[in-house]
C-alpha cells in the first residue's frame, strides 16, 4: 500500500489505473477514479456517488463499442478497395447495430449472460473467416452464447461446411430470425398456426358421407394444406422458443 501513489487528478488516476499490472490495483487506482470524478461532481452540482459510477459504467460501455465498430470496420475494409471497400464497411456496421441492439437486449434480460461480448466475438469471428456481414449477423444469432468450446466447434464446421450444425437447421433457424426481426413477426407466426388449425377442423368436419368427388378433392387439398401450415409454424415457434437462450 505504501508503493501506491495517490493520483492528484482525474488523468493521474486513469493513466495509473491502466497501467497496473495487479488487479489489486487496478481497483485501488479505479476507487480514486469514482473518489475525483465527485469531486468533479460535486463542483458541477451533482452530488450522488452512484452518478459517478453510473457515468463511469457509461463511459466504458460506449468506449467498447466504439472499438467493436472500429475493429468492423478495419475487418470489413480489408475486403475491398476504393468503394467497394466503403459499402463494405457501411454494410458491416449497419449489421453489427442490429446485433449489437440485440445483444444488449439479451443482456438486460440476463445480466450475467455476458450477451454483449458473445455476439460481438461470435460477428468478428466469422467476418474474419471471410463471411459477408449479412451471413456473419445470422450466424452470429443462430451460434448465440456459446461457451469458448462450443464456439469454437461451431466455428470449425462453418469454415469445413458453411454452416454450424446441420444446412436443414441453419436455414430453418434463419427463416425463423427473419421473420422474428420484423414487426409482430411472432404474432404473426401464431395467427398462422391458429388459422391452419381452424381450417383443419373445418375441413375435417366438411368432409361426410355421400359427398361429391370433386368436393372430396377440394377438402383433401384443404386438409393437406392445413396441415402443412400448422407443421410449418410449429416448427418455427419452436424455433423461437429455442432461440430465447440463444
Amino acid at each position: 500500500m505504501e508503493d501506491r501513489k495517490i493520483p492528484e487528478t482525474l488523468e493521474d488516476a486513469y493513466r495509473l489505473r491502466d497501467t497496473s499490472d495487479e488487479m489489486e490495483d487496478w481497483d485501488f487506482y479505479q476507487e480514486h477514479v469514482y473518489r475525483l470524478r465527485r469531486e468533479e461532481y460535486r463542483a458541477r452540482g451533482i452530488r450522488t456517488e452512484i452518478s459517478s459510477r453510473r457515468r463511469e459504467r457509461q463511459s466504458a460501455i460506449e468506449f467498447s463499442r466504439e472499438m467493436f465498430f472500429l475493429e468492423v470496420s478495419e475487418i470489413a475494409g480489408q475486403q475491398g478497395a476504393g468503394q467497394a471497400s466503403r459499402a463494405a464497411q457501411q454494410e458491416a456496421q449497419r449489421y453489427a447495430t442490429r446485433l449489437d441492439t440485440h445483444a444488449f437486449l439479451k443482456q438486460l434480460a440476463t445480466p450475467h449472460s455476458g450477451a454483449v461480448d458473445l455476439y460481438r466475438r461470435n460477428y468478428l469471428e466469422l467476418l474474419r473467416a471471410g463471411k459477408s456481414p449479412s451471413e456473419a449477423y445470422y450466424l452470429s444469432r443462430v451460434i448465440g452464447l456459446a461457451g469458448d468450446e462450443e464456439f469454437r466447434g461451431a466455428i470449425e464446421n462453418v469454415r469445413s461446411s458453411g454452416y454450424p450444425r446441420g444446412r436443414l437447421a441453419y436455414m430453418l433457424e434463419r427463416a425463423a430470425i427473419q421473420i422474428r426481426d420484423l414487426p409482430g413477426g411472432m404474432i404473426l407466426i401464431l395467427l398462422t398456426f391458429f388459422a391452419s388449425l381452424f381450417a383443419f377442423v373445418w375441413a375435417t368436419g366438411a368432409w361426410e358421407e355421400g359427398t361429391s368427388a370433386g368436393t372430396i378433392f377440394f377438402v383433401s387439398l384443404g386438409l393437406i394444406a392445413a396441415g402443412a401450415l400448422m407443421l410449418i409454424s410449429a416448427l418455427f415457434i419452436v424455433t423461437f422458443i429455442r432461440s430465447i437462450n440463444k
